[in-house]
């Protein structure tokens, strides 16, 4: 197949969805964004392969407790809103954050739900729309006490860490992927004297989720959340 004559069976596809969505069938979904990505694996990044707006609005956007949050395409977000609140609410008990407190949010969306309560929020997050979104929802709800770095946790955290002043509490939750902390990550935060608590969510407390808790060699609190049970409940 030549190049052009794929790209014009890409431009059909295109069509064809869009009009699935606004005029067929699919337009009982009542979508308001549709994204269109091109790419040989089963997933990518935006930067390995750009999103494309068919059509609808560029972001959407979610009420999560008190806040206008806004997510991209690229970012993560829980889909169940309800079962989202409960966790956080809970992220927050657990924690113990309060006004002196600073919140290192590591590899997750938390931060901003606590800032109200924290002296200082400190988030880092792989993605780059995810920061631009962070960053644009703390201006949209008039939060100014959070700071949000993109790029690699392992990098950024250990030279963010030796800002922190030992005698000022830190409170750090981390929520990574399946494939669980750096070992950087992990060396980082058990050199802080600052961190007094540490938060550990996982959506697989098993596997590498238990070699983070082995390496951090000190006792784990296991609390497991069950998102649907959330939505059962929170209904």
């Amino acid at each position: 197949m030549s190049s052009c004559s794929g790209q014009e069976e890409l431009r059909v596809q295109k069509v064809t969805l869009k009009d699935f969505f606004t005029k067929g069938l699919g337009a009982v979904c009542e979508l308001t964004s549709l994204y269109f990505q091109e790419s040989t694996m089963t997933r990518c990044s935006h930067q390995q392969s750009p999103y494309q707006l068919l059509f609808g609005e560029p972001h959407i956007f979610e009420d999560l407790l008190g806040l206008k949050i806004r997510i991209s395409p690229d970012a993560f977000f829980q889909i169940n809103t309800a079962g989202a609140e409960l966790l956080y609410q809970t992220i927050g008990e657990l924690s113990g954050v309060n006004s002196s407190t600073t919140l290192l949010d590591i590899c997750c969306v938390i931060g901003l739900s606590l800032a109200q309560r924290a002296s200082q929020v400190l988030g880092i997050e792989l993605v780059e729309q995810a920061v631009q979104d962070a960053r644009w929802t703390a201006a949209f709800n008039g939060v100014t006490n959070c700071e949000f770095h993109a790029g690699r946790a392992e990098k950024i955290l250990p030279q963010l860490l030796k800002s922190q002043k030992d005698e000022k509490l830190t409170v750090a939750v981390v929520n990574p992927a399946r494939a669980g902390l750096h070992y950087q990550v992990v060396q980082a935060i058990r050199n802080c004297r600052a961190i007094h608590t540490l938060v550990f969510v996982s959506c697989k407390p098993h596997g590498e989720s238990t070699r983070n808790f082995i390496d951090y060699s000190s006792i784990v609190i296991v609390f497991e959340y069950d998102m649907k049970m959330a939505s059962i409940l929170s209904g």
